[in-house]
């Protein structure tokens, strides 16, 4: 069969399963590119969300300020060539974008895998440097960055991913640092690093929610490149449960001096599964709506 036959062909597969899903409410199963990456995923756990990043609307992910770029990257480790790139450009204090994926219910667990790099000239703010949250209908928990040039806390040394739980209803002081609430859990199962800038790292991320804001059995693990960076299995975390995944750096006009050159984020591949299928919504409901709630703190 000639080429462009089998492209016909494929086309044509295409329209009659896309018209069998509008008209009789068939839904594949994600389809998942990056089978075998994602190492410290829990066994059986159901995939909600496997996005090669083609586009951002195709994956389901709601772009709230039409701020993120789809480009071509040869270098990216999964899904070559189309990234998604978030950009602080040059002389200006606000920018980037802010990518929200919501789950089809509110549930107890949820993981999350993703390839990011920076650019080479990337600084950072000079406070912690905000990647994704993955929250709740009462939490805001993100993952974040520091070190570096920029650096935040740790200025001057190798970048390292840590965890906020940036909530003001629960404390953690009894298990992470920064504040007396524990505002900020650093690497305690390794470095964390990702470093140099420019370099593509996998990001792994776990999270159980707690059973009520004050019974300390929520569970916080990362990972960066498949090797354990933090381990709290004793946190206060999203009693509610957890539903969302949140792409935000909040350069919303708080950057501050402002930088001399492109600051830019890359995703490759975005993967979100729910493990052990214990939800919160009984019965399953209708996907929510994508919550735009600030995501700003000092």
């Amino acid at each position: 069969m000639h080429r462009n036959s089998r492209t016909k062909a494929f086309k044509k597969l295409t329209t009659i399963v896309s018209a069998m899903t509008l008209c009789l409410g068939v839904v594949a199963a994600p389809q998942t590119y990056g089978a075998g990456v994602w190492t410290n995923e829990p066994a059986g756990a159901n995939v909600v969300l496997d996005c090669p990043f083609n586009s951002v609307q195709g994956c389901g992910i709601l772009d709230a300020y039409s701020s993120s770029q789809i480009t071509s990257d040869s270098s990216a480790p999964i899904s070559p060539s189309s990234v998604v790139k978030s950009t602080l450009y040059a002389g200006n204090s606000a920018g980037g974008m802010q990518l929200n994926y919501v789950t089809p219910q509110v549930y107890r667990e949820m993981y999350v895998g993703l390839m990011w790099k920076t650019n080479p000239e990337f600084f950072g703010r000079q406070v912690a440097n905000k990647l994704f949250f993955v929250r709740g209908p009462a939490s805001n928990g993100f993952f974040g960055m520091m070190g570096g040039p920029g650096g935040g806390n740790s200025a001057g040394s190798p970048s390292f991913i840590f965890f906020g739980h940036n909530s003001g209803n629960v404390n953690n002081g009894h298990t992470c640092g920064g504040d007396a609430i524990g505002l900020t859990c650093f690497p305690n199962a390794g470095s964390g690093q990702v470093a140099p800038a420019g370099t593509w790292f996998k990001l792994e991320a776990y999270l159980k929610a707690s059973t009520t804001n004050t019974s300390r059995d929520g569970i916080v693990r990362w990972w960066v490149n498949g090797v354990p960076a933090g381990n709290y299995t004793n946190m206060n975390l999203s009693s509610l449960g957890l539903n969302e995944w949140v792409w935000s750096e909040t350069w919303d006009g708080t950057v501050n001096p402002v930088p001399s050159v492109d600051w830019s984020h890359f995703i490759d591949h975005l993967h979100v599964s729910i493990p052990g299928g214990g939800s919160t919504d009984q019965p399953p409901g209708p996907p929510q709506t994508p919550s735009l709630r600030s995501v700003t703190t000092p």
